[in-house]
């Protein structure tokens, strides 16, 4: 079969004759339709992420089933034909946090696709408990899109929205643009987005922004001022730049919070004030992958409520790789799907 590993930092090479996964008892064999390209992938292939070489990258992905393992349990209703698509993160379920319900920081985390093998390969070995199943009026295409949505959704969460309060999201990929419709679904009144990107500024008006921003052409902080007297109540930053992250926090107003969201470089530094956290109350935090989100972010495509094929500007083979994971940080490209 083919497939695309990343054997060192900034060295993928694509085999064609890499056996078949053998699964094993309580595991599923899928054919893999779509993996879509995160910034992880890149931060991985650029050697800036704890991972284990050599491995086969890319955790958001769907496929077919094609093979249950023996001791997978009826009761999961898995089986040959099935559409289905993959929680990555795989928690041990019985360190300590986990026990505590916090699974995002189980201290045995697995992900596929980052430890183990996953998805940028025509078979991957999977885990039962860790796959989904598509309802039939889902396509395999959006199914990929349920592990991003369902790490937006845990920020979302941790967000709490209130009904009516004003939100700015900074970078319109195809983060914000998932981010900038939950906001709207939890009740958001006024939400607004800064991006660089014209053609991502006006994708942004059409999925619900009240306005979409040029931070190149204006002072951002003014503008939101302007339109506030005070300041957003919340910021979510997905552009994962330590500017970015400085500039949430100054968006919002005394008591607000700002949300990081976007992935930066490990060794990244912002700046802030620690006077003016104290001196404002700001709530700063973080949002990590997806726990216990998988179900309802499929709920969310499966109704239409949050629409993700205009997200998608680029589809290439699995061949095509290197090339797939360029684009995804090229002006133009938004989620760029590789399959095939």
């Amino acid at each position: 079969m083919k497939a695309a590993i990343f054997e060192a930092a900034r060295t993928l090479a694509v085999r064609t004759d890499r056996p078949v996964p053998e699964i094993g008892p309580e595991d599923i064999l899928v054919r893999v339709h779509t993996c879509g390209v995160c910034g992880t992938d890149m931060h991985i292939f650029e050697g800036e992420f704890r991972v284990k070489f050599p491995v086969v990258a890319g955790h958001e992905f769907s496929g077919e089933v094609v093979e249950v393992g023996p001791e997978v349990p009826k009761a999961s209703g898995l089986k040959v034909g099935d559409k289905v698509a993959m929680d990555p993160n795989i928690p041990c379920g019985h360190c300590r946090y986990c026990r505590k319900g916090k699974t995002q920081f189980c201290e045995n985390l697995l992900s596929l696709g980052v430890m183990i093998d996953g998805g940028f390969e025509e078979f991957a070995r999977v885990p039962f408990r860790q796959a989904y199943r598509l309802p039939e009026r889902l396509s395999l295409e959006e199914g990929a899109f349920v592990e991003p949505l369902a790490c937006c959704v845990h920020g979302i969460d941790r967000a709490a929205i209130q009904p009516g309060e004003d939100v700015v999201i900074l970078g319109a990929g195809p983060i914000g643009l998932m981010q900038l419709q939950l906001a709207r679904l939890a009740g958001a009144g006024r939400v607004w987005v800064s991006e660089p990107q014209t053609a991502r500024r006006q994708l942004a008006l059409s999925l619900g922004a009240d306005d979409a921003f040029d931070p190149t052409a204006g002072d951002l902080r003014e503008r939101i001022l302007a339109l506030t007297g005070v300041g957003a109540d919340l910021a979510i930053e997905c552009a994962g730049l330590p500017q970015t992250a400085e500039q949430a926090m100054g968006l919002v107003c005394r008591g607000g919070k700002a949300m990081l969201f976007g992935v930066a470089h490990e060794a990244a530094k912002a700046f802030f004030r620690p006077y003016e956290v104290f001196l404002n109350e700001l709530t700063v935090f973080g949002s990590f992958i997806n726990p216990f989100t998988h179900s309802r972010a499929l709920d969310m495509l499966a109704s239409g409520r949050v629409k993700v094929r205009l997200l998608i500007s680029h589809r290439l083979p699995i061949e095509r790789l290197e090339e797939a994971l360029a684009l995804s940080r090229s002006e133009g490209s938004l989620k760029v799907m590789v399959g095939g």
